[in-house]
C-alpha cells in the first residue's frame, strides 16, 4: 500500500478559497455545455416535457447536493464521493464507487469534447470532429498538469465567458417566444405519424437522466478538499452555491428555448435543436457567435471535470485499492503537486474514446453511471445519520431524511426508463468491482487487520 503519511507530505497543499472552488464547480457543471449537450436528447424523449424533466432533475439535484454537502463536511478527502461511500458503506461498495469513477473519468470528458468538436465542425466543416476532440484533450492534459491555482484561473476566465453566452441566449430566446407558458405546463410531443400527442410520464422520466447529467458537477468542490482552506466550512457552501447556480441558468435556458421553438417537429427532428432555435432567433451571425461561446464552455467543462478525476484515482491508490505498481502510478505527483500519471491516464483514455466513439452512446452511458453514484451517496447519507448520529457535522442538511429519500426514489424511477444496454453495461462494471474486492481487496484488508491485531 502507498504510504499515506509520505503521500500527504509530498502531496496536496491548501491553495484554494471559496471563489476558486466555486469557479471550478460551476465550470464543471457548465450551464452552457449542459443545456447544449443534453437538450436534444430530452426533447426527443419528452417533447416539451423536457421542461418537467429538468424540474424533476432539479429537485433530485438539490436533494443530492444536501447529501454531498453534509457528508463532505464530515469526510473531507480528495476522493470525494469515493471516500464517502468507502467510509460509510464499507469496502465493497466503496470500490464499486471507485471503479465507476475510473470508467466515468475516461467517458464523461470524452463525451463533452466530442460535443465541442461537433459544434466546432459546424462552424468550420474542414475540421474533423474526432481529431479536434483529441487535440482538445491534449491541451486539457497540459493545463491539468499545471498548479491548481493556474488551472482554476483558466477555468474561471472561460466560465465568465460562458455565463455571458448563456445569459445572452436566455434573453434573446425569451424575447422571441412563440408560445405561452401553457406550452410547458401541458407537455406534448409527436407520434410516429408526426401528429401532436400528450407527452407520457415514461418519456419525461427517461429525460430525467440527461437532465441529471446536465446538473452534475456540483459535488466537484469535494475533490479539492485537501487543497482548500477551511474545507469543512467552505466545501458545503460551495456545493450548495454551485447547484443553485446551475439550476437557475439551466432551467431558464430550457424554458426560454422551448418557448422559442418555431416548429416542434423540426426541433425534435434536428440533430442540434438549440442551434435550430438560435438560427430562427438571431440568424446565422448570432448563431456563429453563440457556437463559439459554446465551444469555449465545453472546453472549460472538460478541463474542470478532468481536474477532479485524477484526484479520485490518487485517493484510491492511497487506500491501496490496486496492485502496488498501479497504486504508485496513480499516487505519483509532479513538481506542481498534482497527480501527474492520473492525468496522463485520463488524457490517453479520453483521447482514444474521442477518436473511436459517438456522442450519443457516451451521453446515455455516462448518465446512468452518474445516477448510480447518486444512489450510493443518498444511501450513505441515511446510513451515516443512523450509524453515527453523534458525530459533529459542520453542515447538517435541513428536513432530514427527506432529501436522501427524494433522491433515492427519483433515481430509481429514472433508472427504470433507461436503455437496457446502458443498464447492463453498468451492472457488469458493478459485478466486476465486487468480484475484484472479494478476490483481492478482502484478502488484503483481512491480512492488514491480522497484522494490526498481532502487533497490538
Amino acid at each position: 500500500m502507498v504510504n499515506t503519511e509520505e503521500a500527504n507530505e509530498k502531496g496536496f497543499r491548501p491553495a484554494l478559497r471559496m471563489r476558486s472552488v466555486v469557479s471550478i464547480a460551476v465550470a464543471a457543471i457548465s450551464p452552457t455545455t449542459s443545456v447544449f449537450l443534453v437538450y436534444g436528447a430530452g426533447l426527443a424523449s419528452a417533447g416539451t416535457g423536457v421542461f418537467w424533466a429538468f424540474i424533476i432533475g432539479a429537485c433530485i439535484a438539490v436533494s443530492m447536493a444536501y447529501c454531498y454537502a453534509e457528508l463532505g463536511s464530515l469526510h473531507p478527502r480528495a476522493g470525494g464521493a469515493y471516500s464517502i461511500v468507502r467510509k460509510v458503506l464499507g469496502g465493497p461498495l466503496g470500490f464499486v464507487a471507485g471503479l465507476l469513477f475510473l470508467v466515468l473519468g475516461v467517458v464523461s470528458t470524452a463525451s463533452i469534447l466530442v460535443a465541442a468538436a461537433t459544434y466546432l465542425n459546424s462552424l468550420v466543416p474542414q475540421i474533423p470532429v474526432n481529431w479536434a476532440a483529441v487535440v482538445m484533450m491534449a491541451v486539457i492534459t497540459v493545463f491539468s498538469l499545471e498548479r491548481i491555482g493556474t488551472a482554476s484561473w483558466v477555468a474561471g476566465v472561460m466560465l465568465a465567458i460562458e455565463l455571458i453566452v448563456i445569459t445572452a441566449f436566455i434573453i434573446v430566446t425569451f424575447s422571441a417566444a412563440h408560445h405561452p407558458l401553457s406550452f410547458l405546463l401541458s407537455p406534448v410531443t409527436l407520434d410516429p405519424k408526426g401528429q401532436l400527442m400528450t407527452a407520457g410520464l415514461a418519456g419525461v422520466m427517461a429525460a430525467v437522466v440527461p437532465a441529471l447529467f446536465a446538473f452534475n458537477g456540483y459535488d466537484w468542490p469535494l475533490y479539492f478538499a485537501e487543497e482548500t482552506f477551511e474545507p469543512r466550512r467552505t466545501l458545503p457552501r460551495a456545493v450548495m452555491f454551485a447547484v443553485g447556480a446551475s439550476i437557475v441558468f439551466e432551467v431558464l435556458a430550457v424554458i426560454s428555448a422551448t418557448l422559442a421553438i418555431p416548429d416542434l417537429g423540426k426541433a425534435i427532428g434536428s440533430a442540434a435543436p438549440l442551434v435550430y432555435i438560435a438560427q430562427s432567433v438571431v440568424g446565422p451571425v448570432g448563431t456563429t457567435i453563440l457556437l463559439i461561446g459554446v465551444v469555449i464552455a465545453m472546453f472549460d467543462t472538460g478541463l474542470s471535470a478532468n481536474l477532479g478525476y485524477a484526484r479520485i484515482y490518487l485517493d484510491t491508490a492511497r487506500e491501496g485499492s490496486w496492485p502496488e505498481p498501479i497504486n504508485r502510478f496513480f499516487a505519483s505527483m509532479n513538481r506542481h503537486r498534482v497527480p501527474k500519471w492520473g492525468f496522463i491516464f485520463l488524457g490517453v483514455g479520453n483521447a482514444i474514446l474521442c477518436y473511436f466513439t459517438s456522442l450519443n452512446n457516451l451521453i446515455t452511458f455516462t448518465g446512468v453511471i452518474i445516477v448510480v453514484i447518486y444512489l450510493l451517496i443518498a444511501i450513505s447519507a441515511i446510513v451515516s445519520r443512523v450509524r453515527n448520529s453523534s458525530a459533529e457535522r459542520p453542515f447538517r442538511m435541513p428536513i432530514w431524511p427527506i432529501p436522501p429519500v427524494i433522491a433515492i426514489v427519483g433515481v430509481i424511477l429514472a433508472l427504470s426508463q433507461q436503455a437496457a444496454r446502458d443498464l447492463i453495461t453498468t451492472t457488469v462494471i458493478i459485478v466486476i468491482a465486487l468480484l475484484y474486492w472479494l478476490a483481492y481487496l478482502r484478502g488484503k484488508s483481512e491480512t492488514g487487520a491480522r497484522q494490526v491485531s498481532g502487533g497490538a
